[in-house]
């Protein structure tokens, strides 16, 4: 089943087309600022002019929905949109928390996907991984910088946009506690993603719309 991927969260603008988990071309461009607008639509017209698939043999498209930069957000799903609008064929929005702990390969035994909203507020979700399936024990939405010292992160690895505004210092109770401020994602993680894994990151209603009105700092 072919899947046209959009990635727009950051100054990244990322576009692939997979077959079930496999990439079968990728095409990003990574920019000083967010200008998505300017790069979006002609990098698929490149990514279909790079192999011998066309608009007509996509089953369906995925797409960054945040949390993430919101004007960056609505051009890439804006665009989800109107393609499967007009071919017809079904959307669907991933959270960055899940794109995230989809795409971390490093071994963990707990992983914390932490994003840096407005006005000093974070959002975040914990994971274990069970043999080799994902499992949220724990999520929040709206949290403010202090609130994140409560938040369990003994044995755990840290990543996200967030995890460069933790220090390790800030959480001296906790345990074997890793910031991997270093990892990020493109729109090769959305062919990853358990399009079953949870109704609260995974969105098929139309017209989709950013996962919230936050947005993190690029």
């Amino acid at each position: 089943m072919l899947s046209l991927n959009i990635e727009t969260s950051r100054n990244l603008t990322s576009v692939s087309l997979s077959d079930d988990y496999q990439i079968k071309n990728i095409l990003n461009v990574n920019s000083e600022r967010p200008n998505h607008c300017e790069l979006l639509s002609p990098l698929i017209k490149d990514l279909f002019e790079s192999i011998p698939f066309s608009l007509n043999d996509i089953h369906q498209v995925r797409v960054n929905v945040g949390p993430g930069n919101l004007s960056s957000l609505r051009v890439g799903i804006a665009t989800a949109n109107s393609i499967s609008s007009f071919s017809r064929i079904p959307v669907y929005g991933i959270s960055s928390f899940l794109l995230y702990a989809y795409s971390y390969q490093s071994e963990f035994k707990n992983l914390v996907t932490l994003f840096d909203l407005r006005n000093n507020l974070f959002a975040y979700a914990r994971f274990v991984k069970k043999e080799e399936d994902l499992v949220l024990v724990e999520q929040n939405f709206k949290l403010r910088h202090d609130d994140l010292m409560h938040v369990d992160m003994n044995n755990s690895t840290l990543i996200g946009t967030g995890s460069d505004k933790v220090q390790i210092a800030h959480f001296d109770k906790h345990f074997e506690l890793n910031i991997d401020s270093g990892f990020s994602i493109d729109s090769a993680s959305l062919a990853k993603v358990n399009l079953k894994f949870n109704a609260d990151h995974v969105f098929e209603d139309m017209p989709l719309m950013p996962f919230n009105t936050f947005s993190f700092v690029s």
